[in-house]
């Protein structure tokens, strides 16, 4: 169906490019601002979106910053001197949704990246950055195209390369290099 290897991570870098092109430089900046400025960093989103949030808290942990997995038996308790950064694609699944809502219970800064600005989550956050990567699953605005990936792969794929991009502002707004970040590595392994 894709051809080769050659058409199909053309495909994929293509959609992915599309896609990161869309997203608000300002939404962006609002939302580092807020991460550097934090108590402690709260991460959460379900399935790949989860692992991939994963990710982005250790280099957070790297940067310096207090970073908790949701869920994870270290976490402490979130207050309102405190960030959740959630990842929902649609913005309305269910177990995302009640931490959400328990977050801002606790009037924690509440920072949401999704396909669906209009989503029940969206509207609890205090801050959106708008991810406009469709699905085969469900689009968001008529007038994006579907991907030709699996599911809510591009919104994966485009939430990671995000993500790598707000740890290189994260960088010059701390005013670090990457031996900075080298020195927080675990030397456990």
């Amino acid at each position: 169906m894709y051809g080769s290897f050659k058409n199909s991570y053309s495909l994929i870098i293509s959609e992915i490019q599309g896609i990161i092109s869309k997203v608000s430089e300002k939404e962006v900046n609002d939302s580092i601002d807020r991460i550097v400025n934090g108590k402690n960093i709260f991460l959460v989103g379900a399935g790949r979106m989860g692992i991939i949030l994963q990710s982005f808290s250790m280099r957070l942990l790297h940067l310096g910053f207090n970073s908790y997995i949701v869920g994870s038996i270290n976490c402490p308790p979130i207050s309102s001197e405190d960030i959740l950064i959630v990842a929902s694609s649609s913005g309305e699944t269910s177990s995302v949704k009640v931490i959400v809502e328990i977050a801002k219970r606790y009037n924690a800064d509440i920072i949401t990246i999704t396909a669906n600005p209009e989503s029940t989550i969206a509207k609890l956050s205090s801050r959106v950055v708008f991810l406009p990567a469709t699905s085969t699953i469900k689009t968001t605005k008529d007038s994006f195209s579907i991907s030709k990936q699996p599911m809510k792969t591009l919104f994966e794929q485009s939430l990671f390369i995000l993500l790598e991009s707000m740890v290189l502002q994260a960088m010059d707004h701390t005013k670090q290099k990457a031996d900075d970040l080298a020195k927080r590595h675990t030397n456990l392994e």
